[in-house]
């Protein structure tokens, strides 16, 4: 199969040893041009070489990566990042080390002149690491595909039980239910064999009554008035005993009603011990005061069942009642014991020599805080608060370069002078007073410093010209890259908050940062 080579696309004087993403297919002369010329500086070059021909007869290129010191920095594409900030785990050149990572100088590694070395053991230590990985992958792997065919058969299982226990619930059901079926049916029965009999009676009687009734008329129509006669001397005792026997059948023989009633106060706790009759319950595989065998959790199980708890309720209930009694007859005895020594007479000097003693501890209790409130009566004199109320707004933003910052803004409005100030009852002039510092660990502890002397009312008074003034601590107001006034300013505030009492050594460095809070001067103190 014949080889075919690509040609460079910008002399097509030679073959092609790389790539290039702006200028295409580039040959070995036109690489260098690209690795000296400063118009190429931003292009990006990958070298390959043929090594196997494809079946249509093209080339496969190998890739030749490149060391990251040999990659362009990505803010800067003419500048090769060769420095290695550790404060933001980035490549940077020389550019950004210049102008964003100033403060991270002390933690950026230059590979160059490290003399970084491929160091055999560290990367055998950490292929080492890989296979010991890929080996906890396999076992938990294998883990899981067998735990999963074995809970397979504990799912079935378990859906195996439930449908018998759902079986066995519903025999019983079924038994209970037969017997009050049977028994309804039973009463119907009775019933149909009452009105068996009712109806017979009433049958024989109504043939009765219409013979009787045939025969008097059959008399009357003949004029057999002598068997008229005797029939008349026994008819009101026969027709008596028709009546005995109706009103002895309706007493004896009555249809007997019935109802199909639920309780449903017991369904209710049925369907609520249902509920608990089984559960699914999680396994526990193995933990920290277990073994490595599964063990399930255990349930209570219920030694008394509804009935004979109702029974020892019942026996409880009997026993409170008769404990009732007794505690009546103690009732008694006491209150008649409390009578006793409410109208004992050493009692009662007792109370009267304790209630002495309670007022001479009170009174000199009263003089020991009238001596206490004196003491701390000039102290309170000079305890005074002399910040205004004022709000501060602390946030994150940038400078006039871009570059972030963190910005403390102190504001206070126009007011009236309170008692705790210069002279009472005067207006005063409030302000705007701006700080900046730069955004690290340092100047944010500073930060919290600045806030916590705001709270404190130590940072700011009123002037005598009647105007917000800062009392002893600097803000600073003007750009903190790249300027040198600033590099002594932490030191200099630090020590102007140490002497309002304001250290770091008290500071909570998990405090929330940036945030918007006032404080009151006419409440603070």
């Amino acid at each position: 199969m014949a080889s075919k080579q690509n040609q460079c696309e910008m002399c097509f004087k030679e073959n092609a040893v790389g790539h290039c993403e702006t200028c295409g297919d580039v040959g070995e002369y036109c690489v260098d041009i690209h690795k000296k010329g400063k118009l190429f500086q931003s292009h990006t070059v990958v070298l390959f070489e043929a090594v196997k021909l494809h079946e249509d007869g093209g080339v496969k290129p190998k890739i030749f990566m490149q060391d990251i010191t040999e990659e362009r920095c990505k803010q800067h594409p003419t500048e090769r990042a060769i420095f290695l900030c550790n404060v933001h785990e980035s490549m940077i050149c020389g550019r950004c080390l210049h102008s964003e990572h100033i403060p991270c100088v002390k933690e950026v590694v230059d590979l160059l002149k490290e003399g970084i070395t491929i160091d055999c053991e560290k990367v055998n230590t950490m292929k080492s690491l890989l296979m010991e990985v890929k080996d906890e992958i396999l076992l938990l792997k294998n883990e899981a595909e067998q735990s999963k065919d074995n809970y397979k058969k504990t799912a079935d299982k378990c859906v195996q039980d439930c449908m018998e226990l759902g079986n066995t619930i519903k025999r019983r059901v079924d038994e209970l239910t037969s017997g009050i079926r049977d028994g309804i049916i039973d009463k119907h029965n009775e019933n149909l064999t009452i009105h068996f009999h009712i109806t017979k009676l009433c049958d024989e009687k109504t043939k009765w009554c219409d013979d009787e009734e045939s025969k008097i008329d059959n008399f009357v129509d003949n004029n057999m008035v002598g068997h008229l006669y005797l029939m008349s001397r026994h008819f009101e005792k026969e027709a008596s005993d028709a009546r005995s026997h109706l009103k002895e059948m309706k007493h004896k023989h009555t249809l007997k009603g019935f109802d199909f009633k639920e309780n449903n106060v017991i369904l209710k706790c049925l369907f609520e011990d249902l509920d608990e009759v089984c559960e699914q319950q999680d396994e526990v595989t193995g933990s920290d005061d277990g073994n490595a065998n599964n063990v399930f959790a255990s349930t209570p199980k219920v030694n008394k069942t509804r009935r004979e708890l109702t029974v020892l309720l019942n026996q409880a209930k009997d026993e409170l009642d008769n404990s009732e009694k007794t505690r009546k007859q103690f009732e008694q005895e006491l209150l008649k014991a409390k009578q006793d020594i409410y109208i004992s007479e050493n009692t009662l000097k007792e109370l009267r020599d304790e209630l002495k003693r309670v007022k001479q501890e009170l009174y000199h209790s009263e003089k020991e805080r009238a001596d206490v409130k004196a003491q701390l009566s000039p102290l309170q004199d000079k305890i005074k608060w002399t910040q205004p109320t004022g709000t501060v707004d602390v946030k994150n933003t940038t400078d006039d370069y871009g570059s972030g910052i963190i910005e403390l803004v102190f504001t206070f409005p126009d007011g009236i002078q309170t008692t705790h100030h210069p002279f009472p009852g005067k207006p005063y002039k409030g302000g705007t007073f701006t700080g900046h510092l730069f955004p690290n660990s340092e100047d944010e502890l500073l930060c919290r410093m600045l806030k916590a002397a705001f709270r404190r009312g130590v940072m700011f008074i009123l002037g005598k010209e009647g105007k917000v003034v800062l009392d002893g601590v600097s803000l600073y107001d003007g750009s903190v890259h790249l300027c040198r006034d600033y590099y002594d300013y932490p030191r200099t505030l630090k020590a102007e908050l140490a002497a309002k009492g304001i250290t770091e050594a008290n500071k909570d460095q998990e405090e929330k940062l940036v945030e918007t809070f006032t404080v009151d001067g006419s409440k603070s103190h």
